[in-house]
């Protein structure tokens, strides 16, 4: 009886395990089958968003580069001789034609000498000239009135001639009528005879007289041409004094614009030789102005001109800034480099900018303001096309937009969205086009659980 009873009581232990497992198995199951349904439904993809914003946006290229002198002059003797004095150190600030050294050249001296004489010499020479043609003019004047008071001889003479002609005439008829006397004729023949041997020797005196006339203006064409011959041997003489003097000019060297001497090395006493292949005497360097020269890569080089605003930075000066703008450019790129040869000048009235400081050259090529752009990390390029990615209705939306510049960290966009609209910030190339997408509310915007 007994072993009745506890085989009942271990029948319905049994039965009671058996109750429990099959409740625990429809419990997993129910389970089971809600997750599979959660899994059917399409996952939402949560995303960092970010909407367009009016920036001003710049093409910008900074490179490296180093300040040099606008101009650089290594100064030569021209002359060969001593220096006599020096009147320039390094470090002097000196104005254009300031002298900085003189030289002792004798040989210079005395040729300068000897020129400005022969000035003197050819002078004296044209007074003489001169003078010459005074005279002859003076015997042009005489000779012409030689000539005129002989042919006014010539006149009385041919009148005379012609009076003992008629005369003879009359006095012949008269003898043939044996109205006169042959003593009478005979006088009267001697007297034609008379006047026509004055006659002819008056004619005489007048080719002597134009001859003289014509050796007298002779002499006049030629004392004039002593006159521009000793002019120009005054220009000539002129002329060679000038050269020495321009030469005597050279043993003063003189500073060839204001500036800076940045070496010395010469003294006194020295000996110089003429010409670049000589010893340098100084070197002097433009100090009002100082012009970076910078090297902008290919890919920057076609946007860079002249005009375009440029900061140089300076890491010898705590980082200080200056603003200019590019002067020029050497237009083509260099072979070796590829690069652009660019150059900022900037004025330096108070000499802060020294040459040989090393400088980083900031060059604003294009600048747009009130741009409407959007981070650069949102730009999806694909096939030669560009996108960006919208959030709409909590689905992702790809738009195709137009570009304009960017700086690295936000684009321009000229087309394609509107302010307001959320464009995903980062990774939009890894969404498909209608797919579930949530907002990433920003840390400070957060839904904060109720207490």
């Amino acid at each position: 009886m007994l072993m009745r009873v506890r085989f009942a009581e271990a029948s319905l232990a049994v039965l009671g395990v058996l109750a429990l497992l099959n409740a625990g198995c429809r419990k997993h199951a129910g389970e089971v089958a809600s997750k599979g349904g959660t899994a059917e439904s399409s996952p939402v993809t949560r995303v960092a968003t970010a909407t367009p914003e009016r920036a001003t946006v710049r093409r910008t290229t900074e490179e490296p580069g180093q300040i040099e002198a606008a101009e650089t002059t290594p100064i030569y003797a021209k002359l060969g001789g001593y220096v006599e004095s020096v009147a320039a150190d390094i470090g002097d600030k000196v104005k254009k034609g300031q002298v900085l050294a003189v030289l002792r050249v004798p040989e210079t001296e005395a040729d300068l000498k000897q020129k400005r004489a022969m000035i003197e010499q050819a002078e004296s020479e044209k007074r003489q000239d001169e003078a010459s043609v005074d005279v002859a003019q003076a015997g042009v004047a005489s000779a012409e009135a030689k000539v005129a008071e002989i042919q006014a001889g010539i006149r009385r003479a041919d009148a005379d001639f012609a009076r003992w002609r008629a005369e003879f005439a009359r006095i012949e008829q008269l003898f043939r009528e044996r109205a006169q006397t042959g003593s009478l004729l005979d006088e009267t023949e001697n007297k034609l005879k008379a006047a026509e041997a004055t006659r002819e020797e008056v004619r005489a005196q007048v080719k002597s007289a134009e001859a003289a006339l014509a050796e007298a203006k002779a002499h006049l064409v030629k004392a004039r041409s002593d006159v521009q011959t000793a002019t120009s041997h005054i220009d000539v003489a002129r002329f060679e004094a000038e050269h020495a003097e321009a030469m005597a000019g050279y043993m003063k060297i003189r500073a060839p614009f204001d500036g800076v001497i940045t070496r010395r090395a010469v003294d006194t006493g020295h000996l110089t030789t003429p010409g670049a292949s000589g010893e340098l005497l100084f070197i002097i360097v433009r100090s009002d102005i100082v012009t970076i020269t910078v090297g902008v890569p290919e890919n920057d080089a076609p946007y860079v001109n002249p005009g375009d605003r440029a900061l140089v930075r300076l890491q010898a000066m705590e980082g200080k800034t200056f603003q200019g703008e590019v002067t020029r450019t050497a237009w083509a790129l260099d072979a070796t480099t590829r690069t652009l040869q660019t150059e900022i000048d900037l004025p330096n009235a108070d000499d802060v900018l020294r040459p040989g400081l090393y400088a980083y050259v900031t060059i604003v090529s294009e600048e747009h303001k009130d741009a409407l752009t959007v981070p650069a990390t949102a730009i999806v390029a694909e096939g030669g096309r560009n996108f960006c990615v919208i959030v709409e209705g909590g689905h992702a939306t790809r738009r195709e937009v137009k570009l304009g510049l960017s700086d690295g960290k936000r684009t321009e966009i000229v087309s394609g969205i509107r302010e307001g609209e959320l464009v995903v910030e980062a990774n939009a190339g890894s969404l498909a086009d209608g797919q579930s997408v949530g907002r990433i509310e920003p840390p400070g915007q957060a839904t904060r659980p109720k207490s």
